[in-house]
């Protein structure tokens, strides 16, 4: 039997034995502790990150007492652009965008009103941007019509399409505005 002098040879390299991992481990879990034990000093608690959120949006208003603390009403929250002053609707214009896609070879029909919100204080200035801007204004929402895809279209608040609008009419206008695109009578057909 020759196979009985061929011996299996022996490992000469040990790995890392059990009490090596365990101390690993214990090191890494201690550390881990650590952290979290210094992250839940330094994080603040709920009720205190409730009342650094009303100091901040009291001094947005302006609204802070003399020690810094801000005027609490009972039960009564403010809508920040109501508190600075009454919106109202103005009439942007009214639309038809017939779009042609040419991969498909269809086209969509897109009829609606657009009415934007705009501060009371702020409505004559607005009138006499859009007078100036008027083809602009037009141009920017026929662009972002043309743009927008069928799943955009289908949106049931068409929020990404309102967002679009108010970004591109602002810049046109110079000065930010408007505050929420109102879509009235809004339909689409897709040929």
């Amino acid at each position: 039997m020759a196979e009985e002098g061929s011996e299996k040879p022996e490992k000469s390299a040990k790995g890392p034995g059990l009490m090596t991992l365990l101390k690993a481990v214990a090191f890494v879990s201690v550390i881990v502790l650590l952290q979290l034990a210094a992250a839940s000093m330094i994080i603040p608690s709920a009720d205190e990150t409730a009342e650094i959120a009303a100091k901040l949006a009291a001094a947005n208003l302006g609204e802070e007492d003399e020690t810094g603390t801000s005027k609490e009403t009972e039960g009564e929250e403010e809508n920040p652009l109501l508190a600075a002053g009454e919106m109202t609707e103005v009439l942007v214009g009214t639309f038809h965008v017939l779009s042609h896609n040419t991969k498909t070879g269809g086209s969509t029909n897109v009829d609606f009103d657009l009415y934007a919100t705009v501060l009371a204080d702020e409505e004559n200035e607005y009138i006499d941007l859009f007078s100036a801007n008027e083809q602009r204004i037009r141009e920017q929402v026929l662009v972002t019509l043309r743009g927008t895809e069928m799943t955009d279209l289908t949106d049931p608040t068409l929020g990404l399409i309102k967002r679009k609008i108010l970004e591109k009419t602002n810049r046109a206008l110079g000065k930010p505005l408007l505050h929420e695109a109102i879509f009235s009578k809004f339909s689409f057909e897709e040929r």
